[in-house]
């Protein structure tokens, strides 16, 4: 050590050599003589200088070389400074430790650290990409069949299920915070999907009606979501159940419900709603359709004598179309009404000679 004389005040400058020298018998001294888990948690504690507290620690190590704790915080003081093979290296060795706690904040320490080299590989790098999404994909199932995580964390590991497209742990996750916020839309979706893609019936009835009770702005798409829900499930009358409440409020409603009679084979009750269709719509085209559909729908359940009485019924609306004359010629000819249809016939024929 040496002074410099500046107008009779001295000043002391320390070199650098006794600057190491002064922290390693301050280290020793701390080790020596200050509690060994109070020096954990000030280490802990430390906010703002991570490189200091990684110097305490490594040469707390040369001192007790097989504490996993000090190895612990080593790791994640590493991982917060950026020396992930420092960190690497150190969670290699406690993912094989006898201590369970300690296995277990070396494969959530694992996980950041893995989820980081994820995101610094590049796009084009597919494959590498790939292999990394595995490693997570095996932590994260580690950590999640193990309970690994702290409830306080339930949002994060939420989150991170939907990253690694686990959708049993997202499906449990979202169910445990639909126990504090049972009204949660969000949520409640979320957990119908769900419960739709991991095929469990029973819960995706109660979400489906959850939604349509909470979500009133969308209760229309919920309500068919619930119709087809249930024709998936080959729940019939609780399909038609649903028709059957909404069908007067749209005529999209009433026509699923004519649909869903055919598709049933309540031909007699589809065909009367084809007709109801038919008279409340203003265009002729639409008119037709729904003409054609009910009289159709009459010939596939063999009502033979129905369709020839509907069609006769409206000869005189259509007779100037040259399709739907064919069309209704086609129906007394299938019905063994010749009569009929040679009436038609006739009146085709004086219909053109006065044109």
């Amino acid at each position: 050590m040496y002074h410099v004389n500046n107008e009779e005040k001295k000043s002391y400058v320390i070199t650098y050599k006794e600057l190491i020298f002064t922290f390693l018998v301050f280290s020793v001294l701390l080790f020596v003589l200050y509690p060994k888990d109070l020096l954990k948690e000030q280490i802990l504690s430390e906010k703002s200088n991570y490189d200091l507290s990684m110097l305490y620690l490594k040469n707390l190590l040369k001192h007790s070389p097989e504490d996993e704790s000090l190895m612990l915080i080593l790791a994640e003081q590493s991982l917060r400074t950026g020396k992930k093979d420092l960190s690497l290296r150190l969670l290699q060795l406690l993912l094989k430790s006898k201590d369970i706690k300690h296995r277990q904040r070396a494969t959530l320490l694992s996980y950041d650290l893995e989820k980081d080299n994820y995101f610094y590989m590049r796009n084009k790098d597919k494959n590498k990409k790939k292999i990394q999404m595995k490693k997570l994909r095996d932590l994260f199932d580690a950590i999640y069949i193990n309970r690994m995580y702290d409830q306080k964390d339930l949002d994060k590991w939420y989150k991170e299920s939907i990253f690694v497209q686990n959708d049993i742990a997202t499906y449990d996750f979202v169910k445990q915070k639909l126990l504090k916020d049972k009204t949660n839309v969000e949520y409640l979706e979320q957990a119908y999907y769900l419960s739709q893609k991991l095929d469990l019936p029973k819960d995706s009835r109660k979400y489906i009606q959850l939604l349509t009770k909470y979500d009133s702005a969308r209760q229309d798409k919920w309500a068919l979501d619930e119709y087809y829900m249930y024709v998936h499930y080959k729940e019939y009358d609780l399909a038609q159940d649903v028709l059957l409440k909404y069908y007067k409020t749209s005529v999209e409603w009433k026509k699923r419900l004519a649909d869903f009679y055919l598709m049933r084979h309540k031909f007699k009750s589809a065909s009367k709603l084809y007709m109801e269709l038919m008279s409340e719509s203003d265009r002729y085209n639409t008119k037709k359709k729904y003409f054609y559909k009910s009289v159709n729908s009459l010939l596939a359940g063999k009502y033979m004598d129905d369709a020839v009485k509907l069609v006769k019924r409206y000869e005189k609306y259509f007779i100037k179309d040259l399709d739907a004359r064919t069309f209704m010629l086609k129906v007394y000819i299938s019905a063994n009404r010749l009569d009929y249809a040679s009436g038609l016939s006739k009146k085709i024929l004086n219909k053109e000679l006065k044109l």
